[in-house]
């Protein structure tokens, strides 16, 4: 079942018609993710890859039904704004693909997502995919013109989670080339402060009946690898 989204996924991308939202939306759409919405005030009734832009979320929901999951690729000093108005609205799962947050917008985000137990990646997270299912952010499409999204985001059993961005999609091909594939890859974010935890995703692998394992690639300055140690030590990830 993979964890965070499948292929019934319907997703919302804030910031769809800038340059990078355009980017954003056309490598999820390459993977097959179900974008049925984006968001820009001011840009309703325009359209982007095929994709019915919207002038506010609530108006989105009202005209393409539910939305599982949203992409926020709103510039970090306005980040705040529409990722509250995206919780506001119902939508479960938000994915931040924005850096450089302001600190106390970011603090006051995740207090609000974890209060109302809304699923935060990011700030600063190029997302999730779920190889042959689903991509919230792009992660898995195309670069350019290298195939190694395609090379490293193969379909299998072993979780992925990783601190870096990059190293997420190293990480992904290292366990492919080994002969194993991916069930669900995440970069949890760059910012000094995240939505989503190492320690957080590994009870929801845990419960994957379609992952076997997972490998963590972590950085310094921080304190996600005690809080995991802690999870594992509790039994709930063995």
């Amino acid at each position: 079942m993979a964890i965070l989204i499948d292929e019934n996924t319907k997703m919302l991308i804030q910031g769809i018609t800038g340059r990078f939202g355009q980017g954003v939306a056309r490598r999820m759409l390459e993977v097959g993710s179900k974008v049925v919405a984006g968001v820009t005030p001011g840009r309703g009734g325009q359209s982007v890859w095929g994709v019915p832009v919207f002038n506010t979320v609530k108006e989105a929901i009202e005209a393409v039904g539910p939305v599982d999951a949203a992409v926020t690729v709103v510039p970090g000093p306005q980040a705040k704004g529409a990722v509250l108005e995206a919780f506001e609205a119902g939508i479960k799962t938000v994915l931040m693909r924005v850096e450089r947050v302001p600190l106390h917008d970011a603090l006051e985000i995740i207090a609000y997502a974890r209060k109302h137990n809304i699923r935060l990646l990011g700030p600063g997270s190029a997302g999730a995919v779920s190889p042959g299912k689903a991509s919230l952010g792009g992660l898995g499409g195309f670069i350019g013109s290298s195939d190694l999204p395609k090379i490293a985001f193969k379909p299998g059993r072993i979780g992925v989670i990783s601190r870096s961005g990059g190293q997420t999609t190293t990480l992904s091909w290292v366990v492919c080339k080994a002969g194993f594939g991916i069930s669900t890859a995440v970069h949890l974010g760059s910012e000094p402060v995240l939505g989503t935890t190492f320690a957080e995703l590994l009870p929801l692998f845990e419960e994957d009946d379609e992952t076997d394992g997972v490998v963590y690639f972590g950085e310094i300055g921080t304190v996600n690898e005690e809080e995991a140690a802690e999870v594992i030590k509790r039994g709930e990830y063995t």
